[in-house]
């Protein structure tokens, strides 16, 4: 049989049961000798007769029907250890490129027997490469929570002392997490939840970052992100310039509040808002069209109009800051929402896992301090991120992972352009790819060429009156795209950074118990229908 007729994985499995066949009668022949006296000058015909009497002698047939189930199990144990998952046809030489092994392989050449590791679908990861971030990729239902709820279950564990590890110290998770999923179960008491339409949350707003006037041109870019778009954001550009004046003029004015905020870039009038910035590198933006000031002010409509849900609880809760935690703070961070508050919150939770990564730029370095995870489940529908991929990329020296999960890139590209979205990709090196639905051929498609490609040598045989045989050198993807769209559920590619062999790894579910409500509604100004008796006696007038 030629090297092409077969698969890859079956090239050797022909000899192995011929090994177990040679086992089980090497014991039938040892059990013959046991129980008879076979001559060496008639060993042939003893044997003959020995056989036709194995049937009905327990001691000739228990130790061979013994040995052959013996070596059907180590057969099988074998062939599940070496089954790499690779489908292709078999080779004969193996060049260059990608290479795979079965999961017990790469679990073997991964752990380190010593320290805990973080775990990717299934997979110890080195502690080398730990620090070059994560990627969870994969359609609804393909088992990207249950990979990314087991990466915080490592995380959260490896942080904690045990006996034979004293000097273990807790390791800090900040999740942007869709409908309170992983908090609901890996809340400890300690967290913080993050998220103004949550009673238990505490309060966040812009200015609880700001320390030193420059920061506001730091934060002003996570509050009105960069478009994708060359004209759009010739709009957003002058919008940031206009936020991060206000911001400044307003914490000089010692009211560097959310509700200040809300008011100087959303309602003021023109006029008001023209006097304001009059001697700020703003002023000349109010000298034109008028159409262009409407454009101006749209788009920060779109961008600060979430923040007004702070305001609500600005006050009523304590204060809570992401440069301070990083510093000192203790605890989780739970940034949550519910799905039908992700339309009114997005630009909101796009700007705090923003502002965070900024903020872990702007901290000192210290890599003895514990690892801070950021995990962002459907990354690709928040806004754009402008610091992620510096994050990414200067994250190790502040021990920042980040985990981050996707459903489809043809979203990320349109959100973040497609450039911008390639790099952000490329800052993820350790992934593990679930299934993608069939019609996203495009993600599917790239998710093969990033599990790359090997060269190889075939063997090829022709019979007839001149039998021949040529080898033939080929190039083609480890994985095929179609077989990427036809992944079974908590099924998927494991790749690790660096000349780790890929992996296709089957998790198990895994039900987690629940330790508290993902959500409590909040009682206030948004949340609770108004008192329609009282509409009549409300002050609108604005006390400045």
């Amino acid at each position: 049989m030629s090297a092409g007729s077969r698969r890859y994985d079956d090239r050797h499995k022909g000899l192995m049961f011929l090994l177990v066949l040679l086992g089980s009668v090497g014991a039938w022949f040892w059990a013959a000798q046991r129980l008879y006296t076979l001559p060496h000058d008639q060993l042939a015909r003893a044997l003959y007769y020995a056989a036709l009497s194995t049937p009905h002698t327990p001691l000739l047939w228990v130790p061979t029907t013994l040995a052959f189930i013996y070596g059907m199990i180590v057969f099988a144990v074998l062939a599940v250890y070496f089954r790499s998952g690779f489908e292709g046809a078999d080779f004969a030489i193996f060049l260059r490129g990608a290479t795979m092994a079965s999961p017990a392989q790469l679990r073997d050449l991964t752990r380190n027997w010593f320290r805990p590791q973080l775990i990717l679908g299934g997979i110890p990861v080195p502690i080398k490469i730990e620090s070059q971030h994560y990627s969870f990729t994969g359609s609804t239902g393909s088992g990207k929570s249950q990979a990314i709820a087991e990466y915080i279950e490592s995380a959260l564990a490896r942080g904690k002392p045990r006996w034979y590890r004293p000097w273990a110290k807790p390791e800090r998770i900040v999740c942007v997490d869709p409908n309170g999923a992983f908090m609901e179960k890996f809340y400890q008491p300690g967290d913080i939840i993050i998220n103004p339409f949550d009673e238990r949350s505490r309060s966040w707003g812009i200015y609880n970052e700001i320390r030193v006037p420059f920061d506001v041109e730091l934060f002003a870019v996570s509050v009105i992100p960069k478009s994708p778009s060359t004209e759009q954001e010739v709009w957003n550009a002058m919008a940031r310039t206009i936020t991060a004046e206000v911001m400044l003029k307003l914490w000089r004015l010692n009211r560097g509040t959310t509700d200040h905020l809300v008011y100087w870039l959303t309602m003021a009038p023109n006029e008001q808002l023209q006097e304001m910035l009059a001697d700020t590198a703003a002023a000349g933006m109010f000298h034109g069209a008028e159409e262009t000031l409407g454009s101006v002010r749209t788009v920060l409509t779109r961008y600060i109009t979430p923040h007004k849900f702070l305001a609500a609880i600005e006050t009523a809760q304590k204060e809570f800051s992401f440069r301070d935690w990083l510093d000192n703070g203790a605890g989780n961070v739970w940034i949550t929402w519910r799905e039908d508050q992700l339309s009114a919150l997005k630009p909101l939770i796009s700007c705090q896992f923003d502002v965070l990564c900024a903020a872990a730029l702007s901290a000192p370095a210290n890599r003895k301090r514990p690892a801070t995870h950021l995990v962002a489940d459907e990354l690709d529908s928040l806004e754009k991120l402008n610091y992620v991929v510096q994050a990414g990329t200067k994250g190790r020296k502040h021990k920042l992972y980040i985990a981050a999960g996707f459903q489809s890139y043809a979203q990320l590209d349109d959100t973040n352009g497609k450039q911008a979205a390639l790099t952000l990709r490329n800052s993820f090196r350790n992934t593990l790819s679930f299934g993608i639905a069939d019609m996203d051929t495009y993600t599917a498609g790239e998710i093969s060429k990033g599990l790359g490609e090997h060269e190889v040598i075939r063997k090829r045989e022709t019979g007839g009156k001149n039998p021949t045989t040529t080898y033939d050198k080929e190039r083609e993807p480890l994985v095929m795209p179609s077989q990427i769209h036809n992944l079974p559920d908590l099924t998927g590619y494991v790749k690790l950074s660096g000349r780790h062999p890929i992996a296709r790894v089957t998790l198990q579910y895994k039900d987690r118990p629940k330790v508290i409500e993902p959500i409590v509604m909040a009682k206030n100004v948004w949340t609770t229908a108004p008192d329609f008796d009282s509409v009549s006696t409300l002050n609108f007038a604005r006390d400045e």
